[in-house]
């Protein structure tokens, strides 16, 4: 410089018009930039005071930072202006450095001492840095899930479903149509958002294997008594052996009901004759009597079933030594047997037996005897032998058995009726009045008759009679009939009546069960384990006599019931068509034992029945077996 500028430093030299300047609008950079302005100076320029407050201090700073001859600070960061110009144009640029959220802003407006943040959709604040969550407001519009997203939102769908076009709603996967083989074995079932393997009922889905598994439900105690499982399903069975039957709800036993109380009362002083079907004595005795020529035995027989002892039969006294006693029972007053009246015979015969050697009773038909035995047999009250052998040492043991059915020689005698089926009262034998006999009946109830009787045949519920019937038809090897008519008066509500067994098996049944109503009960027809005709009736556990009859062939069952009737070709029918090729056994009254499942009654028939198979009367004395309770021609009556 020049001496004469030198010595000017501290003269301010105005710029050109500078007389005009103070008529002039402040301006930033010419008065804060070219020239220092003071804090009046800054407010002429903006003209308000919160904007000045805000600018003077960060200039100061700035002309900390670049004016020359003052103290100089060092940029912090490498954005900081470089120049004293871009420091104060800076300053008072409210959108810089930038306030703003700079995920959420659009754009900074500038203003005098202030700022404007416009924000993106989704942002909001002062600044935009507060996030909008859309979710909040009815799901953001998302059908499903609604993910907030910074600034948006994002609709998402649950498993098992896809996104529509709008973005906004989900759909079902129907997985079965997109994954054909998805279950295995088993039955794809679509549902929303899921799918099902389902099996049938009694099976269970195996996930690992794809498979229907059978369930076992009888390994969770689900039967009460028994319980058989079968693929897919379950039975369960009660012992009605032992007098129990299924209840209505499948799975629980209770006790068969009696629904007609009988009259089962017994007299000890009346023996009953007919107490062993296997034909061994009802009573055996032996007696050491003195030394005499004769002695008689004397009894009454005080009721004579009509199927039992018909008049045409005659009571034999069969002495070892070849030599017979008789009685004949023939109608008073009659010169010959004469066929029995349509009841009972109310007389009480009786038989006074002259005692020989061993001796026994039997009952035979008349038209057996041979006329070889001329005068050897008398018709008088009081029995007698021609030309009797004498005993010719003393005390000599004498065995008396009543009744007894001695197997005779086919030349003299046809077949013997097993025993007598009948009772008789005020023995006396050989003179020794009730000696030993008394005691023994009173103590054993079997031996005991029952005081009211009428006619058929009693099944007490505890056995049953087994017969070997031929079924078969003599001119076709493949046709068979079978023909069953009975008359029952059943006193408990479910029990087998008929049965047909072929080895372990029940390829037909004819049984009483109880229905749903509390006031009937039903007859069914079961083959196998399968019912294949049934018909419900009131009368049937009542006072009367109800008629059932079932035929069948190998095209059709036929069921009757009174005046109702139920008709049936099921498939089943081939089943007992192919056991009517082989050997079956005829079964009244009950079951042998047969496994569990083979048919759905068990339990033992309790009441009255008379039977016929194919037109021909079924006489229990001729049954191959039969249970001793069961009374073959007599029945009691109903308590009053």
């Amino acid at each position: 410089l020049s001496q004469q500028y030198a010595s000017q430093f501290l003269v301010r030299k105005r710029r050109a018009n500078s007389f005009m300047e103070e008529s002039k609008k402040g301006n930033l950079e010419r008065e804060c930039v070219e020239e220092l302005c003071n804090k009046e100076e800054a407010r002429e320029i903006f003209e308000n005071n919160p904007e000045t407050e805000y600018f003077y201090p960060k200039y100061l700073s700035c002309l900390a930072s670049h004016r020359a001859g003052i103290f100089k600070v060092t940029a912090v960061t490498p954005d900081s202006p470089a120049d004293l110009r871009a420091c104060v144009s800076e300053i008072s640029n409210q959108c810089s450095p930038l306030p703003c959220h700079k995920d959420g802003y659009k754009e900074c407006i500038d203003g005098q001492a202030k700022y404007t943040c416009v924000c993106k959709p989704g942002w909001q604040g002062e600044r935009c840095e507060e996030d909008i969550n859309e979710c909040e407001d009815f799901n953001g519009g998302c059908s499903q899930r609604c993910s907030n997203l910074p600034g948006s939102y994002r609709c998402l769908c649950e498993d098992g479903y896809f996104m529509h076009s709008n973005k906004l709603d989900c759909g079902d996967i129907n997985e079965c149509v997109l994954h054909p083989n998805i279950c295995g074995t088993a039955i794809c079932k679509n549902t929303l958002g899921k799918y099902k393997c389902e099996c049938a009922e009694g099976y269970t889905y195996n996930s690992t294997s794809k498979n229907c598994e059978d369930i076992d439900e009888c390994a969770e105690n689900v039967c009460a008594q028994l319980c058989v499982n079968s693929p897919g399903s379950y039975s369960c069975y009660c012992d009605g052996k032992k007098g129990f039957k299924l209840s209505k709800d499948m799975k629980n036993c209770e006790s068969v009901t009696e629904c007609i109380p009988l009259d089962l009362e017994k007299n000890y002083e009346l023996l009953y004759l007919a107490e062993q079907f296997i034909g061994i004595p009802v009573l055996y005795l032996k007696f050491k009597l003195p030394n005499v020529t004769s002695t008689t035995t004397t009894l009454a027989l005080p009721r004579l079933p009509l199927n039992s002892v018909p008049w045409h039969h005659i009571c034999l006294f069969r002495c070892l030594q070849g030599w017979w006693l008789k009685h004949l029972l023939k109608q008073p007053g009659s010169p010959s047997p004469t066929p029995a009246p349509e009841q009972d015979n109310p007389k009480v015969h009786t038989m006074t037996l002259t005692a020989l050697s061993k001796c026994f009773l039997n009952i035979v038909r008349v038209g057996a005897i041979t006329a070889s035995l001329g005068s050897l047999f008398q018709c008088s009250t009081t029995l007698w032998v021609k030309n009797p052998l004498l005993m010719s040492n003393l005390n000599l043991p004498l065995r008396i058995f009543l009744p007894f059915p001695q197997v005779l020689s086919a030349v003299i005698l046809l077949q013997i009726n097993p025993r007598l089926d009948g009772c008789i009262r005020a023995w006396n034998l050989m003179n020794q009045g009730h000696s030993g006999v008394k005691e023994v009946i009173q103590e054993k109830q079997s031996k005991h008759c029952l005081v009211s009787v009428g006619r058929g045949s009693f099944y007490p519920g505890t056995g049953m009679a087994k017969f070997q019937i031929n079924y078969n038809n003599l001119d076709s090897a493949e046709d068979w009939l079978i023909n069953v008519t009975m008359t029952i008066r059943p006193s408990t509500d479910t029990g087998v009546m008929f049965a047909l067994v072929s080895n372990e098996t029940v390829p037909l049944a004819l049984s009483i069960v109880d229905s749903n109503s509390s006031d009937s009960q039903k007859i069914i027809v079961t083959i196998g384990n399968i019912t294949v005709a049934q018909l419900e009736s009131k009368k049937l556990c009542t006072s009367r006599k109800v008629l059932v009859g079932l035929l069948v062939t190998k095209q059709q069952l036929e069921l009757s019931v009174d005046s109702h009737t139920d008709r049936s070709n099921s498939e089943q029918l081939s089943v007992l068509h192919q056991a009517m090729m082989t050997s079956v056994v005829t079964y009244l009254g009950g079951l042998p034992d047969v496994p569990l499942g083979a048919t759905l009654v068990t339990a033992f028939y309790n009441g009255c029945m008379e039977v016929k198979v194919n037109s021909r009367p079924l006489d229990l004395d001729e049954a191959i077996s039969k249970h001793n309770d069961i009374r073959s021609h007599s029945c009691p009556l109903i308590m009053q």
